[in-house]
């Protein structure tokens, strides 16, 4: 199946999503920024909303505090079907700013809860599908789908990396073989690995150069498993 991977914004005029035809990709399945600005977090001190007791390698990320509602108008542009991650505080926010009305909100549970300890940690993520007419699943599926996270032990691309299988299953789900997927926010690119190993086709913008050379080298390393293997599941 083919790939590419763009370095930039998914804004930018030129090379952007406004580079592609309106309804040239069969679905968008990405997991854009929040718009609640990941803090640093402080081995041993615990500070702010968004702090803990790990995580010190990545950089605070002001820029997302808030959603751009081009985001969302780009996307439905694009494709008829669109997949978005998102905090469920952000479901109003998101669901007013997209064209498509939604049509299913499914909530990954994890196997741990991913929040510092309070009287409600957070153990879920919601996942909307937005959709020009009505959704049409490949297979049945109820609305909770338990998938373990990527272990804290486990090395990272990315500090919100999803597991491949969850990627691979959303992707299943809404799309038929030989599908274009595109991802405006590919981080590590594991939405590209996920609809490469199930015979889609690929499209996506990472304006960060350490995770696009990241997403580069699994995109890469995928479609060479696949050749050597004997093609997609």
């Amino acid at each position: 199946m083919s790939w590419e991977l763009r370095l930039g914004d998914c804004l930018d005029p030129v090379a952007g999503l406004a580079s592609i035809a309106d309804g040239s990709a069969d679905a968008v399945v990405t997991d854009p920024p929040y718009g609640i600005a990941d803090d640093v977090m402080d081995v041993g001190v615990r500070k702010g909303k968004r702090r803990g007791g790990d995580n010190t390698w990545h950089a605070e990320s002001e820029w997302d505090r808030e959603i751009d509602p081009a985001w969302c108008r780009e996307v439905c542009r694009v494709a008829p079907v669109v997949i978005w991650f998102g905090h469920w505080r952000k479901r109003a926010e998101v669901e007013a700013a997209m064209p498509y009305p939604i049509r299913a909100e499914i909530i990954w549970a994890k196997d741990v809860h991913t929040t510092p300890a309070q009287p409600v940690a957070s153990q879920d993520e919601r996942i909307w599908v937005f959709s020009a007419a009505g959704i049409k699943p490949r297979e049945f599926s109820p609305s909770v789908w338990p998938v373990p996270v990527i272990p804290t032990w486990a090395h990272k691309h990315h500090k919100n990396e999803k597991p491949v299988p969850l990627m691979e299953k959303l992707i299943r789900v809404f799309t038929a073989p030989g599908a274009l997927v595109a991802d405006p926010f590919a981080g590590s690119g594991t939405t590209g690995v996920a609809a490469l190993r199930l015979g889609r086709r690929f499209l996506g913008w990472e304006k960060k150069a350490e995770h696009h050379a990241v997403a580069l080298k699994r995109l890469s390393g995928a479609r060479e498993q696949l050749d050597i293997f004997g093609g997609a599941a």
